[in-house]
């Protein structure tokens, strides 16, 4: 028997057979309204009605039926206006109530024809420009942080950053980026951990096996005592960001700082630790510590183990699948029918997509390019089935 004709694809314009969004089709969405978006079953529904991909389409229509400021600016030809500081000024003076009678902050980017991403860099929906703005405004340069700066950022302390207007406060009246100020000094008046590492001249001590035994014996009341994590890090001279990488503020070692001190190398995990875990249960887990206390005792990256295990005892779909021997079956255009035709309830009793991927034994991750968990079909499976029933018998 010869094999059956293949019909060959229509070229569309965009890939995977889907039409290509035109201005047309913007000002034909944007007459529907929110009542003709309802009536073709939303936005996915205009979709699949216009053949155009569902993820596109949102870029350019919302539901209620207005197009998106990237929407309106393709069906406006003309290029759009150059931000000035004239327009900073004015829109300054607008206030909440100006900015909301023009439709919010889309409506003043439409209303003054400039990108409305950009505004928004300058300009806040309560009418006060963002320090971005009023930096812009401000003819003189920011002046570069100082260490004579920090100590007296330092000095200040919260009751007086507030009384200058928090730190955008301190930043407009030392003339420094506030974002840069940020990367200092905290609104409780204290230096972030890189202030104090600007202060202070010696270079930071390197993070040891026997620092990290010392801090895993402290605890978390030495830690406290310590003035928490950053206190632990200027005590032994140490970067903060570093420390983190080793200790959490409950004395613990992360998972990073145990295998440090743990001189073997991980165990593979085998279908056996599965088995067992599987048999711990949430109790077991709990009493050995959490996932990291099992991944500790058994030896296992604890990264590794979350893939299998989750905290309640059950192991996850991929660790499912590993202890199944038999390979998944296929997913066929039948099931897709089949899943369809369940709906939310139903999925629910089963255990959720997962609980039906098991039960029709397919791979969950597969099964969820299809399928949501509110019973309707992903528009990839919306698809597959619209092509099946247009396939040659």
């Amino acid at each position: 028997m010869p094999p059956p004709a293949k019909i060959p694809r229509q070229k569309t314009g965009a890939s995977g057979g889907k039409a290509k969004i035109t201005d047309a089709m913007l000002q034909a969405w944007k007459a529907l309204g929110q009542a003709g978006i309802g009536a073709a079953g939303g936005l996915a529904g205009v979709a699949r009605r216009d053949n155009v991909p569902a993820g596109a389409l949102r870029n350019y229509l919302r539901a209620d039926g207005r197009l998106t400021q990237r929407g309106e600016d393709r069906l406006n030809p003309g290029r759009k206006v150059e931000i000035t500081d004239a327009m900073l000024r004015t829109w300054k003076a607008l206030g909440q109530a100006g900015i909301e009678a023009a439709g919010g902050l889309d409506g003043v980017a439409r209303r003054n024809k400039v990108p409305v991403m950009a505004l928004k860099n300058y300009l806040r929906a309560d009418g006060s420009l963002s320090q971005l703005g009023e930096d812009r405004l401000n003819p003189g340069g920011k002046t570069k942080i100082t260490e004579a700066m920090l100590r007296t950022w330092k000095t200040l302390g919260q009751a007086e950053i507030e009384a200058a207007g928090g730190l955008a406060g301190v930043a407009r009246r030392d003339n420094v980026p506030v974002m840069a100020l940020k990367h200092y000094l905290r609104a409780s008046g204290r230096l972030t951990q890189l202030g104090e590492d600007r202060l202070n001249p010696g270079g930071k001590t390197k993070i040891t096996d026997a620092m990290l035994q010392a801090w895993k014996a402290s605890g978390q009341a030495g830690i406290d005592v310590a003035g928490g994590l950053d206190g632990v890090a200027r005590r032994d001279n140490v970067p903060a960001t570093a420390l983190r990488h080793y200790l959490r503020a409950d004395g613990r070692l992360t998972q990073l700082g145990e295998d440090r001190l743990n001189p073997g190398g991980k165990a593979t995990i085998t279908d056996a630790m599965l088995r067992t875990w599987k048999a711990l249960g949430q109790a077991g887990i709990e009493a050995a510590g959490g996932l990291d206390g099992v991944a500790r005792r058994d030896n296992v990256p604890a990264g590794a183990l979350k893939n299998y295990l989750r905290a309640d005892g059950r192991l996850t779909q991929t660790g499912e699948d590993r202890l199944n021997p038999g390979g998944k079956a296929k997913i066929t255009d039948a099931m897709l029918q089949a899943w369809k035709a369940l709906g939310q309830a139903e999925i629910e009793a089963a255990g959720g997509l997962d609980g039906v991927a098991r039960r029709d034994n397919v791979p969950a991750v597969a099964l969820k390019h299809y399928l949501r968990a509110d019973g309707s079909l992903t528009p990839f499976g919306e698809n597959r089935l619209r092509k099946a029933r247009t396939r040659p018998m």
